[in-house]
């Protein structure tokens, strides 16, 4: 073992120290790589029984800014940057109808109500797989800025993501998959200067054509690159 290393050259110890630094080795990580988990997931489950109208999938509604959240001022991201998140949980689905799930930059005003918040892209009103009980569900996807501004709502952003459960059972091409995002960049804020409601964070919300349904939210991950 060298214990030179161990033991210092007091008489020349900027020499030392130099010469030991460059002996330590240099981390390396790959450019924008998802190294940085901005939140936990959740630890308790949040439960909606949503009716025909638009409804948060989070409850309180604003427990998407701990388990979704975007910095903004001084914490804005960058340019460029990509954020991924991913959530699953437990549904049950009605009898018969269809579920739009749609995207928001910003929690809304309330868990039925999403003024100030920005749409960023609903998926089409795909028809659910009848009378699921109590069966896992997951939806994940990318929100990556385009351009970060100073000025309030005119950073732009793009968002792209499915939502997955079981299909129809032994029915080929009966899986159900439900994609939903942006098809333009979309103007969002970044400087915290924006109405309440519009900034701060990711949320999602569900819209059912028929009653009966129930979607627990179990966990949550929301993972940036730096």
């Amino acid at each position: 073992m060298d214990k030179s290393f161990l033991t210092p050259d007091y008489r020349h110890f900027d020499r030392w120290l130099l010469k030991q630094a460059r002996n330590l080795p240099v981390p390396m990580n790959a450019r924008q790589y998802f190294n940085s988990q901005v939140a936990d997931s959740l630890i308790v489950a949040s439960s909606v029984a949503p009716t025909t109208t638009e409804t948060s999938i989070f409850t309180p509604y604003t427990l998407c800014n701990q388990a979704f959240p975007v910095g903004y001022g001084l914490s804005a991201p960058f340019a460029g940057q990509v954020y991924k998140f991913a959530c699953g949980g437990i549904i049950t689905t009605p009898a018969t109808g269809t579920l739009v799930i749609k995207p928001y930059y910003g929690p809304g005003a309330s868990a039925i109500s999403f003024t100030g918040a920005v749409a960023m892209g609903a998926s089409p009103a795909q028809t659910v797989t009848a009378s699921l009980s109590s069966i896992p569900w997951e939806m994940s996807g990318r929100l990556v800025f385009r351009s970060i501004a100073s000025a309030a709502t005119t950073s732009t952003a793009w968002l792209t993501g499915t939502f997955r459960s079981q299909g129809t059972l032994a029915t080929a091409g009966g899986g159900w998959t439900i994609p939903f995002g942006s098809t333009a960049a979309v103007s969002v804020d970044t400087t915290g200067l924006a109405a309440a409601g519009g900034f701060g964070s990711i949320t999602f919300s569900v819209t059912f054509s028929v009653t009966g349904a129930t979607i627990v939210t179990d966990w949550t991950e929301m993972l940036t690159r730096n």
